[in-house]
């Protein structure tokens, strides 16, 4: 097979097939699963008036006249790759004091530059999924990430359990689904799940279905279950969806963003973050605060915004932090969009120099102004930069994952639109 060959890619995609035998097999989607989960609590996760919600119709030849969806989905690659070279290693002060601010994927071979990590990996394999099925399937998309949990890069603890444990579901039927994400109170409020989110859309584009929400909640699901992780990818999914019913290029006032995010987010909740944070060291924003993530956003980050406290000071310690937990991932997000969604540029840019977990913070910012401005406003360079071999795409897995991601981007469009 030509790997090089669009259609090559296709008929990769239809013979990989990950699925395990499961009660819900027979059924077309996930739906029942979690409606399931609702009534039995199963999950972490209020019913919120999103679930009975039909997204709206989107104008399709504007979003790929834009080439929107390939500017989505870039902009998760772009921001990964240039913030992964220094997430682990750096805070925004430490990175600056040796890089200077970061514009470019860097030229120092000791930080591996261009080189993708979890963020990208989960994102293509779940449109690599999505190409095969045609639509999502939980015991697919977690089938497969189980067989490749040896390849994923700087994979979180959580992540790690969490397919671990699906893993024993699939061989020996230890877990039930919902188990597979340990205790919720306790366990998985990272933002590994915050970080694919975007790929759920694509199945909806042309015919928008309100099963687009439980596709959401049910991606993260398969690795996270604490109620802040659950309910900001849905409520991320939402704003992607209005995002995408805006003109191309059509910003919003800064404030739109959290107003969006809040508008879902504050209906699925079901429990307040522990007091104290459970996490260290603790941001200062939120020592002694009490209450739900979202009265967080509405609260002591809107109050930050509207006095003019900078990114970077919001970003640090002296504010809400930036580090890979959905408390300190989804602030730091909502910030860089109020602060410079107006730019592509400016917001990948801000997002992978001011914030500590920067690959994943600008991995998230890059699929929602990615999926705003469309691709022609990502730098080439950037993604040109892209150099690892990292995706393993079932056939493909001595392609470079710049020519992996450029064949899955443009089969996705011409699926889905």
């Amino acid at each position: 097979m030509d790997l090089c060959d669009s259609d090559g890619v296709l008929e990769a995609c239809s013979k990989m097939n990950y699925s395990k035998p499961s009660l819900f097999d027979g059924l077309d989607d996930d739906y029942l699963m979690l409606e399931d989960f609702f009534a039995t609590k199963k999950i972490a996760l209020r019913r919120g008036k999103v679930f009975s919600t039909i997204p709206a119709k989107l104008d399709l030849a504007e979003i790929r006249k834009g080439e929107r969806i390939e500017g989505m989905l870039l902009g998760v690659s772009v921001g990964d790759a240039l913030g992964h070279s220094t997430e682990w290693k750096f805070d925004p002060k430490s990175r600056h004091e040796k890089y200077g601010t970061i514009l470019d994927h860097l030229h120092d071979p000791e930080s591996r530059p261009g080189r993708i990590s979890d963020d990208s990996q989960m994102t293509f394999w779940l449109v690599e999924r999505l190409l095969a099925r045609g639509h999502f399937k939980f015991d697919d998309v977690s089938g497969c990430f189980v067989d490749r949990q040896d390849f994923i890069v700087g994979m979180g603890r959580n992540t790690s359990a969490s397919l671990t444990r699906h893993r024993r579901r699939f061989q020996r039927n230890e877990f039930a689904i919902h188990e597979c994400v340990g205790d919720p109170a306790n366990e998985g409020r990272g933002n590994g799940a915050l970080m694919r989110f975007s790929p759920v859309v694509l199945p909806h584009l042309r015919t928008p279905s309100g099963s687009l929400w439980a596709d959401a909640a049910l991606s993260a699901l398969i690795t996270h279950g604490n109620t802040v992780a659950l309910s900001s990818a849905v409520a991320a999914t939402h704003l992607l969806w209005k995002t995408l019913e805006r003109p191309i290029g059509d910003c919003p006032e800064p404030e739109w963003w959290l107003d969006e995010y809040l508008s879902v987010a504050y209906d699925l909740e079901v429990d307040p973050l522990p007091l104290p944070l459970n996490t260290e060291p603790i941001p200062r924003f939120f020592d002694g605060f009490r209450g739900t993530l979202c009265d967080f956003l509405d609260g002591p980050m809107r109050r930050a915004f509207r006095r003019g406290v900078s990114l970077f000071e919001a970003c640090s310690l002296n504010g809400f932090g930036s580090r890979a937990d959905c408390t300190q991932t989804v602030p730091a997000v909502l910030y860089v969009l109020m602060c410079h969604a107006d730019s592509l540029e400016a917001s990948i840019i801000a997002a992978v120099n001011d914030t500590k977990d920067n690959d994943s913070v600008a991995a998230i910012v890059g699929a929602l102004v990615g999926a705003l401005h469309g691709k022609r406003a990502i730098r080439k360079k950037w993604i040109d930069g892209i150099r690892s071999y990292s995706l393993h795409a079932n056939g493909l897995e001595n392609v470079s994952d710049r020519i992996v991601i450029d064949k899955l981007c443009g089969k996705a469009v011409e699926r889905f639109l």
